[in-house]
């Protein structure tokens, strides 16, 4: 499976938003467009693909799981529990809204309806498991934009931040060190870009 398939579909039956809850796909999709490796997306769709993403909270996984190696473990789980189509995901839950499943890894995901016949599984790790962070959404998206256009940088100065805000998440500007703190947190995960504020 390509970096673009990655991007553009997944396998049945999953839904799963590796924007949203892989740090190392994150990671190794941002390189991938710094060197111009086969199979990327170009920046718009990345861009469209980020702004997508949920304002509010989103939690991160950052353990080693590779994307796929997540998924074929999900996939092993689901299949020894006899789960061949969505009638046996629904079976499986017994009337629960969601189950939770534990990788190799000790972290915990939640297994969900979906809202498609075929892709029937909903996946997204389980708050406040192993290998995971909770990160405001707007935090994340506006770090991975910064990664996406200044790769290079070691420091960024909020004007900088804020114009990426405005252009390319529609999104307002930062003007309190609260939401400057939870930049930078979702930064420091994204190798520790440092972001000037106020001259600090």
């Amino acid at each position: 499976m390509n970096q673009t398939s990655l991007i553009n579909m997944l396998p049945v039956p999953f839904r799963f938003n590796p924007w949203k809850h892989h740090l190392h796909w994150v990671e190794d999709i941002l390189q991938g467009l710094l060197y111009n490796s086969s199979g990327m997306p170009d920046m718009q769709d990345a861009v469209d693909h980020i702004r997508a993403i949920n304002n509010n909270y989103v939690d991160v996984y950052t353990g080693s799981l590779t994307f796929t190696q997540l998924l074929d473990e999900v996939n092993a789980i689901i299949k020894h529990a006899g789960i061949e189509s969505s009638a046996d995901f629904l079976s499986w839950l017994d009337g629960k809204e969601f189950r939770v499943v534990t990788l190799s890894d000790k972290s915990a995901w939640v297994l969900r309806e979906g809202a498609e016949e075929e892709f029937y599984l909903h996946l997204h790790p389980a708050r406040s498991a192993p290998h995971i962070i909770r990160l405001h959404g707007n935090s994340w998206k506006t770090a991975i934009v910064a990664r996406l256009f200044y790769p290079h940088q070691e420091e960024i100065e909020l004007g900088m931040i804020n114009e990426l805000r405005k252009n390319k998440l529609n999104l307002s500007p930062i003007k309190n060190m609260e939401h400057s703190q939870r930049l930078r947190e979702a930064l420091r995960l994204l190798g520790g870009m440092k972001v000037g504020f106020n001259g600090q």
